[in-house]
């Protein structure tokens, strides 16, 4: 499978703390994140925790893989798009964060891999997760900022 791989960094005015626990908190995100349905059914947050990611090209089944408070939060997710004819999409999220003065420095790693038909398209894919990426950042940033 070929990988895509995006890297955003943006820094945001608000605590470790708060940047990793609005992040944690999957039940949370239609709150903030716009056009997301993201859910954990209530589960608290921690390594192996399930979730389903609903959006526009479909739904994925999520794993959180790596759970290190207030420092760094993996995602991995497989998904089987809509009228894909089996083929499927493996995306990995992973959110580093860094204390720096006034706040937090996020670098959020997306990586997309193909299997299937859906590899001919996959540059397509990374290009569409990759402005989702800076979407969610940007919302983000100003969520945390204006409270």
């Amino acid at each position: 499978m070929a990988t895509n791989e995006t890297v955003l960094t943006i820094d945001i005015g608000a605590s470790p703390e708060r940047v990793f626990a609005t992040l944690a908190d999957l039940d949370g995100y239609p709150a903030w994140l716009p056009r997301t349905r993201t859910s954990a059914g209530g589960a608290s947050s921690a390594k192996g925790t399930a979730y389903t990611d609903a959006s526009l090209i479909g739904t994925a089944q999520g794993t959180v893989r790596e759970y290190e408070p207030d420092r760094l939060l993996v995602f991995e997710q497989a998904a089987a798009p809509r009228r894909s004819g089996g083929s499927r999409l493996a995306i990995t999220i992973r959110y580093e964060l860094t204390p720096i003065d006034g706040g937090t420095r996020v670098v959020r790693r997306g990586a997309v891999s193909a299997r299937g038909l859906i590899g001919i398209v996959r540059p397509l894919a990374a290009a569409a997760i990759a402005s989702e990426n800076r979407r969610t950042l940007r919302v983000l940033k100003e969520h945390l900022e204006q409270r």
